[in-house]
């Protein structure tokens, strides 16, 4: 039986500036109000293929990611979440998340979304040292990213998370401490911390790539990585996944759909779908995008197609069968500090994943990346530095 979809995000690519080091599908300016109209088109779609293919069930998080959703006006973001509410259902005590740049958030405007609706704000902060978000080309300060968190708790969000980057020119261990010093001092209760990685095509990969004695040595990167883990254990936030720590009851429930190899719908240029056990892309052009949900190319068709093509900005379409799923379940799985469970292995697939990855799970114990007993299997302290080496395995 197909799993029905209780996850959803909305990707809104308009930012104010490109950072140095973002390849992300997003871009300073655009059509805002088009682009809402687009997406309406492609929920309604989606929607009526969802209920036709009995998929349909109330979300229980809904992610606004780019991009920078602050940007948006609340009118549009309200627009979008009603969208979904109408067409597809959520559930009264959904977790529903957009994420800010801090040097866009408009205090009003947090009042007017968190009485819409919205209960989480993850905020981009990256690092707390001025001089590194302004390497970075962010477009706010220590000063900014404090008094959003400030705006945000004054407009009813209880639920916040901070984003942190690793790794980054001329960052030193104290310049990683002092930023995690600040999210526990202001009382946040997530926090994902990521390293920096140099993408091909970005300005960072001009200045970078062929210079990393410019960047953090790999043997510092991985101290910062643990010194940050251990520091928000230490306050009370267990990572619960490589790069996400938590307070007790405030992980985040969307990323969990995707770790746990659950079902969701993607809507926006670049958005990714999981439904009915295909896995696909839209496309990240804008153009194509407007062309697959137009008005007016919806009005040309015949009124059976109007109904029968919801991913038409789709440009990838990847159909996972059961050996793919069960690798998938793994490899997402042991990004999670509780690892995979032999238990809910078994209630998925009515198989036993000890016997089915018998030779893959040897080589890794073998190799000190993962632990095993009657419970699971879940990485190691070296295994959370090796994990690419641990999920191609899976592959």
């Amino acid at each position: 039986m197909t799993a029905p979809v209780r996850a959803a995000y909305l990707h809104w690519p308009f930012c104010q500036h490109k950072c140095a080091y973002c390849d992300f599908v997003s871009w300073p300016g655009g059509q805002p109000d088009r682009y809402v109209e687009l997406i309406l088109e492609e929920i309604s779609r989606v929607g009526r293929w969802s209920q036709a293919q009995g998929l349909m069930a109330p979300l229980t998080t809904v992610f606004f990611g780019g991009g920078t959703p602050s940007l948006a006006t609340p009118a549009q973001l309200i627009t979008l979440l009603e969208a979904l509410r109408a067409q597809i259902g959520i559930a009264d005590d959904a977790e529903i998340t957009f994420e800010a740049n801090p040097g866009t958030v408009r205090a009003p405007d947090l009042t007017v979304l968190r009485q819409a609706g919205f209960n989480r704000i993850s905020l981009g902060l990256q690092a707390a040292q001025d001089h590194l978000l302004s390497n970075l080309d962010r477009i706010h300060t220590r000063a900014e990213f404090i008094e959003s968190v400030h705006a945000a708790r004054r407009a009813g969000f209880t639920r916040i998370s901070a984003d942190l980057m690793l790794g980054l020119p001329g960052q030193t261990m104290q310049d990683v401490e002092e930023s995690v010093d600040l999210v526990v001092d202001l009382g946040l209760d997530h926090v994902s911390y990521y390293s920096l990685i140099i993408e091909p095509g970005t300005p960072f990969y001009a200045k970078y790539n062929d210079h990393p004695e410019l960047l953090p040595d790999e043997a510092l990167e991985r101290a910062m990585y643990h010194a940050v883990r251990a520091r928000l254990a230490a306050a009370g936030l267990d990572s619960y996944e490589i790069s996400n720590a938590a307070k007790s009851g405030q992980t985040c429930r969307h990323n969990l759909v995707y770790w746990q190899g659950e079902p969701y719908y993607g809507f926006g240029v670049a958005a990714h779908s999981y439904l009915a056990g295909v896995r696909r892309g839209n496309t990240a052009n804008w153009a194509d995008y407007e062309a697959a949900f137009a008005s007016t190319n919806q009005a040309q068709q015949p009124a059976q197609q109007q109904v029968s093509d919801p991913f038409a900005a789709a440009i990838s379409a990847e159909a996972i069968d059961l050996s793919e799923a069960q690798k998938e379940m793994i490899l997402l799985g042991l990004r999670l500090s509780d690892g995979v469970r032999w238990a809910t292995f078994s209630e998925r697939f009515n198989g036993d994943a000890r016997v089915i990855f018998s030779h893959e799970i040897a080589r890794l114990i073998q190799r000190g990346l993962i632990a095993s007993d009657s419970t699971g299997m879940r990485l190691t302290h070296l295994g959370l530095d090796l994990a690419n080496q641990a999920f191609a395995e899976f592959v």
